[in-house]
């Protein structure tokens, strides 16, 4: 799954490394973003834009709108084609969230956690392939939101999770946006190869969603009993 991540560079960067010609937004590092927090974006309409969404899915026939309980941050690829809240923008309203590491909790016998973050072997920016769709309240709000694919694990995250954010690949960003086929775009949403990422373990700060800060990232030292994990 995918419920924490960050993405610590600039909007300058952000521009340069997903060949965007302007933003709507203005963006700043961030070190530890949850959902329903505005995210950074890019839309299948304006695939040459840096656009934001609420992270949280609020589907556009919904009547209660961000208000109705669980926010749908995650979508498994193995049911996009089904649940009613996704099938019909899989096939309109695809995006991708601009991303550079997320976290995962490996879980204990004991019941505690360590935290992880996840990020490309050479720490680049990536993109999660992501659904999107607008709700407009009885007021006339428009509120926008996405939702982050995932998949099941590779090996390197499945001692932590059985499931990860789908990673597109950087030559498929523009077609996972583009008008393909359903069984098409199916076959961009796999696991990201485990011998291309790296996963470290950090403060358990990052616990707090209030702390938004660069020491989150910084690699600690891991328990002893954990230390032969990776």
């Amino acid at each position: 799954m995918c419920g924490r991540y960050t993405l610590t560079v600039t909007k300058e960067a952000a521009l340069e490394r997903f060949d965007l010609d302007d933003a709507e937004v203005e963006i700043a590092p961030r070190y530890n973003i949850a959902p329903t927090q505005k995210v950074a974006v890019v839309y299948d309409e304006s695939p040459r834009t840096l656009s934001q969404a609420r992270w949280g899915l609020v589907p556009s026939w919904s009547k209660t709108g961000p208000s109705a309980g669980q926010p749908l941050i995650n979508a498994r690829v193995e049911t996009l084609l089904e649940k009613p809240s996704f099938r019909n923008i899989f096939r309109a309203r695809r995006c991708f969230v601009l991303c550079d590491g997320f976290y995962e909790w490996q879980r204990n016998p004991d019941g505690t956690t360590i935290p992880y973050r996840a990020t490309l072997a050479d720490g680049a920016p990536f993109a999660l392939a992501g659904l999107w769709d607008e709700w407009t309240s009885p007021e006339g709000e428009v509120i926008r939101s996405c939702t982050v694919i995932t998949t099941e694990a590779n090996d390197l995250l499945a001692p932590l999770h059985h499931r990860m954010a789908v990673i597109l690949r950087r030559e498929i960003e523009k077609q996972w946006l583009g008008k393909g086929k359903p069984d098409e775009l199916m076959g961009l949403l796999t696991a990201y190869p485990a011998s291309e990422m790296r996963v470290y373990p950090v403060s358990k700060a990052v616990n707090t969603v209030k702390r938004d800060d660069a020491e989150l990232i910084a690699e600690v030292e891991p328990p002893i009993r954990q230390a032969a994990l990776f």
